[in-house]
């Protein structure tokens, strides 16, 4: 017969072999006991103890058998929902990703949304390890949210559809553009961003009903024969997009400026009508109450963009201010450009106008300047190609000062301060 000793011991054991098997590891101490499985819920957790592309990928950390979180992006994509929301839910660490980028074409829908997002306050970067693409965004109805993603070739994200939410992230090192808004793509929120690192674009845009708010856009890569990166770019046929409350800085921009509304595309790549007549490169494209510092070249150009507007801007430490050119098809027209205060470096221009250019507004902004001149140039012509179009400048131009400005019925209330 045991002893009572020996019972106590024996139960002591036993109660070990249960905790064991069913509580999680310390390693995993952040696991809550309560936590209930959604089965639209995926999680991929690299530094987890037990996690495996095999698992199901149902809990943030491995709890026995197949349940447990995915070990890398490489996870079998199949295992995601056909249609509906889901998420996925990425804990600390370093994920590279699949050669063709991590490519979501799932849709969610109004009701839930496809969330991609760092798990809690955990730091998450998605590296595209010098692959073409980040993250290839083909579905529709789709959150990107608190990632930090880096290093690719082309494009660090790409949007092809429609309502898709890039919010609160880091995007950086791309040797083209830090996020891509192809055509096809509309409905789009950029919000609450920190973009930096660029080749080209920080933000590059060919489709419509954009919004791009509240973001950091700053420091464009020093490559070898290339001095122009933009902020922002609206070309190709966009429309109604709003760029709006960011600051743009330390970006040097000789040719465009920090932000171009509208542009020059390739002939492949500029939206046409039924009539297979080409879209104008920008309409309805809006640039206000931002901040730009440092620029190291001009402001903003508008090229043949349509009823566009930059309004209420804060300019500081540009060698240039506006530009106002013509493109391929379309001249500039229906110009607003109004309450704006611009600081312009040594012997700068507040803006050069091509001659066809048409003004709805353009007055009650504020310059300091060393020298108050205007340029006033003939229209530009272009040699167009399927790949890109090149401009043409005209040798017509004129510098004009404030009050030939003035009899052109512009910059009326407008205010002149000699630097």
């Amino acid at each position: 017969m045991l002893s009572k000793l020996e019972l106590v011991i024996m139960f002591g054991v036993f109660i070990s072999l249960i905790l064991v098997n069913k509580i999680p590891s310390l390693n995993n101490m952040d696991y809550e006991s309560d936590f209930e499985v959604n089965e639209n819920t995926f999680y991929v957790a690299q530094n987890q103890n037990g996690a495996s592309n095999n698992n199901n990928g149902l809990f943030p950390v491995y709890t026995g058998d197949k349940n447990g979180p995915f070990k890398d992006l490489n996870f079998n994509k199949d295992k995601l929902p056909l249609k509906g929301g889901f998420r996925i839910i990425l804990r600390e660490g370093n994920y590279k990703v699949p050669d063709n980028g991590l490519h979501i074409f799932q849709n969610g829908d109004n009701k839930e949304r496809v969330v991609i997002k760092n798990y809690e306050s955990e730091k998450v970067v998605i590296d595209g390890n010098d692959n073409d693409f980040g993250l290839k965004l083909d579905g529709s109805f789709i959150t990107v949210q608190n990632l930090d993603i880096r290093n690719s070739k082309v494009y660090n994200i790409q949007v092809k559809s429609r309502n898709v939410e890039i919010l609160g992230n880091k995007i950086h090192d791309s040797y083209e553009d830090n996020i891509k808004i192809l055509s096809t793509a509309e409905d789009i929120v950029i919000r609450d961003n920190e973009i930096f690192d660029f080749a080209k674009e920080g933000i590059d845009v060919f489709g419509s009903n954009v919004e791009i708010t509240n973001n950091y856009i700053h420091s464009n890569k020093k490559l070898l024969g290339s001095s122009e990166s933009h902020c922002f770019f609206a070309k190709g046929g966009s429309k109604n997009v709003v760029f709006e409350k960011n600051k743009c800085e330390n970006i040097e921009s000789s040719w465009g400026g920090a932000v171009i509304l509208g542009g020059v595309s390739g002939t492949k790549y500029t939206k046409k009508y039924m009539d297979n007549s080409f879209y104008p490169q920008g309409m309805e494209i809006k640039v206000l109450d931002n901040e730009f510092t440092n620029i190291k070249g001009g402001a903003a150009s508008f090229i043949e963009c349509i009823s566009c507007e930059f309004s209420r801007n804060n300019v500081r430490n540009v060698e240039w201010g506006l530009k106002f050119s013509s493109g391929p098809n379309y001249d500039v027209k229906e110009a607003i450009v109004t309450n704006n205060e611009f600081i312009i470096n040594n012997d700068g221009f507040i803006a050069l106008i091509e001659k066809p250019t048409s003004f709805k507004q353009f007055d009650y902004n504020r310059y300091e300047i060393n020298k108050f001149k205007y340029i006033i140039r003939g229209k530009s012509i272009y040699n167009e190609h399927e790949e890109e179009s090149i401009q043409v400048i005209s040798n017509d131009q004129q510098e004009i000062s404030i009050e030939g400005v003035k009899e052109q019925g512009f910059e009326q209330n407008s205010i002149f301060q000699s630097t």
